[in-house]
């Protein structure tokens, strides 16, 4: 019965401490930028947390520790732009944007943004590898929301180090969606050791379409959004000490 109960301790410890997740945690670029990068080996996916002036347009660009021609950036004006530095000025636009904006929130003159994508990205973005303990970027912000050259001391350089996270039984990332996809009624289950404490749905630009914020104790949540149209949205889930994004699909 002893070996017994030393085998169950270590397969629990050998879960806990494997490790799928990587953070750098919230890191002050400057006194107006926040940037948090976490990458998920699991689905092999980023998610960037990055906050700047809600009345000036701001970016960051990967892997660079200076304005490089060829360097993959993002930058939000009026919206959110994936670019490559070109040379001074605006930036060249890709051909496509590989970031999805699960979140995009403004509180007093702070814009937050939460943006998503795998690991490749697309043609000329930089490819994320989750063995690398550090990553330099580079960031800027404006005089205003237009895009144009930024003043020579709005900008910088950091060099932002990962740390492993690890496995928690009351983690929002051990919850479930399903059916994913369904025809609009979603069913979030969860160990009972999580709490939720709220349900916001976004829309694919970041809009706010609906927030849930009671009944959410059970082991099973259901979440009804047959009034909807097709397509795809997001799902922030949160309590008071995490927050989980989820893609969903209503067809």
């Amino acid at each position: 019965m002893k070996k017994i109960y030393i085998a169950i301790a270590l397969f629990v410890g050998l879960n806990v401490s494997m490790a799928q997740t990587k953070s750098t945690g919230v890191v002050s670029l400057n006194s107006s930028m926040t940037l948090k990068i976490d990458m998920n080996s699991t689905n092999s996916t980023v998610t960037l947390t990055l906050t700047g002036p809600d009345n000036k347009w701001f970016g960051i660009g990967f892997n660079a520790t200076s304005m490089g021609f060829g360097t993959d950036c993002l930058y939000y004006s009026t919206s959110l732009v994936d670019s490559v530095i070109t040379g001074q000025g605006a930036p060249t636009t890709d051909a496509s944007n590989e970031w999805i904006v699960s979140s995009n929130t403004v509180s007093g003159t702070t814009r937050s943004l939460v943006l998503t994508r795998n690991f490749a990205g697309g043609s000329g973005d930089y490819t994320f590898a989750y063995n690398n303990n550090s990553l330099n970027v580079i960031w800027a912000y404006g005089s205003g929301t237009a895009m144009s050259q930024h003043a020579g001391t709005a900008r910088g350089s950091s060099n932002l180090g990962f740390t492993l996270g690890f496995d928690d039984f009351t983690s929002l990332n051990n919850i479930s969606i399903a059916p994913n996809p369904s025809n609009g009624i979603f069913n979030i289950t969860k160990n009972i050791q999580t709490t939720i404490s709220k349900v916001t749905v976004f829309d694919i630009n970041g809009k706010i379409l609906k927030v849930v914020d009671s009944e959410l104790s059970l082991e099973a949540i259901q979440i009804n959004l047959s009034d909807f149209s097709k397509g795809v949205y997001f799902l922030e889930i949160t309590n008071d000490i995490d927050k989980v994004v989820r893609k969903i699909i209503i067809e």
